[in-house]
């Protein structure tokens, strides 16, 4: 569908188009199904066309769900993606009885918005949490539709940015972050290691009712600080890492000018270890080992509960990390594929599907998808996500034509991409880049104005999503464009935050 530059049917693309722009890509699991007569279900609660993955659907309605994310997980570091290095053998393991993602991508390059995307299956632009703004109390969230349905919920997070302390997401029933944590801190560990979240986990593993229960898992390796212990530090220390090519961290030049002062050295927090590079990538991948062996518990807990095979086990990130590539380092500026390529696996229980999918996923689709798997509605009103059931039922190969990525700073960036290709759109609305991730993998090579037909096609999908968002975004495709406001949204709880929490937010980089 996508491996020539031929432009697609413009007459299913005008369809598309007036579908969408009426909300139709909120509520419908396949361009397909939506030109065939629309969708199941009621205009309040959809339950997604029941033909497709019924039998799947039935087998795990009632199930459990635990949802573990390493935090600044690149998805070309895991072994399971072809990664040489043995940063993940328990998630490898993993993989061998779930569905892996070839191509999963966030829907932006930070935590708090990335968090908020998950929960709420809707971008950024349209949620609208931020590092200034905490998502709206209205918002349907996924805990919110589990706990509505008698589900018992818990959530568990490193990262404050992945809680409600700041505003990410609504409150769980129960919910432990890294001021509980403090209260199991033993030896050399500190809040954000994983072993104090696990305990609190493993005691509340032991204490749960009866219902079924969903568990959100955040821990915060492979990110920044690493603090992996000594014997998994030392796996690669002193190593050349796989692929090395120094011209890959360090290009001579960039394809546009990157304003580093404001984000970079005005907040040292922000900065690379001072390190070379070389041993900067080997301590990001102990870290990644680290962060593994934390999955590895997680499911070793749910084994000795009786839980696992009950349990449909979701590993996942909330976004990657960039080493130099593309003159950008670590996360939330950047937008190139280092940032928006993620893993995603899906173990069903008793392993009952396994394999590859190389359809385009995105965060967004995880509620649609795990809610139908659990048969709980929601409203596909506010829905953007598509259910990836079709997918896991092996009755399609894509439900997605396109993805969506923004990054902040900068100016703000946007990367829309179907399977092969991916545009880079700058906030200034005149700078593009256009790479075919074919072709050129590592998107080195911008070849805009050289395949006239996929960046129109690029274009006109970036046009349609913008005229979907409610904050204004069409100034990345014409700077004269009016800027539409955002709506007023309640401001960030900084006010309400403890010392502890903002000294781990100075400690990871959001806060000076």
């Amino acid at each position: 569908m996508h491996g020539s530059d031929e432009p697609k049917d413009p007459g299913k693309r005008r369809t598309l188009k007036k579908m969408f722009a009426a909300g139709a890509y909120a509520a419908c699991s396949t361009p397909l199904l939506s030109l065939l007569g629309g969708c199941a279900g009621s205009p309040q609660h959809v339950r997604w066309p029941l033909e497709p993955g019924k039998k799947l659907e039935g087998a795990t309605a009632g199930r459990n769900l635990a949802i573990c994310i390493l935090d600044a997980a690149r998805s070309d570091h895991l072994g399971c993606y072809g990664y040489p290095r043995e940063t993940t053998p328990n998630i490898d393991r993993l993989a061998e009885e779930s569905l892996v993602f070839q191509n999963h991508f966030c829907q932006v390059s930070y935590t708090k918005a990335s968090t908020a995307s998950l929960f709420t299956a809707q971008y950024p632009d349209a949620h609208l949490a931020d590092f200034k703004r905490d998502l709206e109390e209205s918002a349907f969230t996924m805990a919110r539709g589990l706990e509505d349905a008698g589900y018992e919920t818990v959530l568990l997070s490193s990262n404050p940015f992945a809680s409600p302390t700041t505003g990410a997401c609504h409150p769980f029933q129960q919910n432990f972050g890294t001021s509980e944590a403090a209260g199991v801190v033993r030896g050399s560990e500190t809040r954000r290691s994983p072993e104090p979240l696990l305990r609190l986990f493993e005691s509340w593993l032991e204490q749960r009712g009866t219902s079924p229960f969903v568990a959100y898992i955040h821990l915060l390796p492979p990110h920044k600080p690493y603090a992996a212990p000594d014997d998994i530090d030392a796996l690669f220390r002193g190593k050349e890492p796989p692929d090395w090519d120094d011209a890959r961290y360090h290009p001579k030049q960039y394809s546009f000018p990157i304003r580093r002062t404001k984000n970079h050295a005005d907040n040292p927090a922000l900065m690379p270890p001072d390190v070379p590079v070389q041993d900067w990538i080997n301590l990001y991948d102990a870290n990644l080992r680290y962060g593994d062996w934390a999955v590895g518990q997680v499911i070793r807990m749910l084994r000795d509960a009786g839980a696992f095979d009950d349990t449909i086990f979701v590993m996942t990130s909330d976004h990657g990390e960039a080493f130099g590539e593309h003159g950008f380092v670590l996360h939330a500026p950047a937008i190139h594929d280092e940032l928006a390529k993620i893993p995603l696996l899906i173990r069903l229980p008793d392993a009952s599907r396994t394999g590859s999918i190389a359809g385009l996923t995105q965060s967004i689709d995880l509620l649609p998808t795990l809610l139908q798997l659990l048969a709980v509605p929601y409203p596909g009103e506010s829905i953007q996500g598509r259910s990836l059931l079709p997918l896991l039922a092996g009755e399609a190969e894509a439900v997605n034509d396109y993805s969506f990525t923004r990054a902040v700073f900068d100016g703000g960036k946007y990367m829309v991409r179907d399977r092969r290709h991916s545009l880079l759109l700058f906030g200034n609305g005149r700078w593009k880049a256009l790479y075919d991730s074919t072709a050129d993998p590592r998107q080195l090579v911008n070849v805009i104005g050289e395949k006239p037909a996929s960046e129109e096609e690029l274009v006109e999908a970036f046009r349609v999503f913008a005229e979907g968002q409610r904050h204004g975004v069409m100034h990345f495709l014409d700077p004269s464009f009016p800027k539409k406001p955002a709506p007023p949204l309640p401001s960030a709880r900084a006010s309400d935050m403890s010392e502890d929490v903002k000294d781990d937010l100075r400690e990871l980089g959001y806060l000076k």
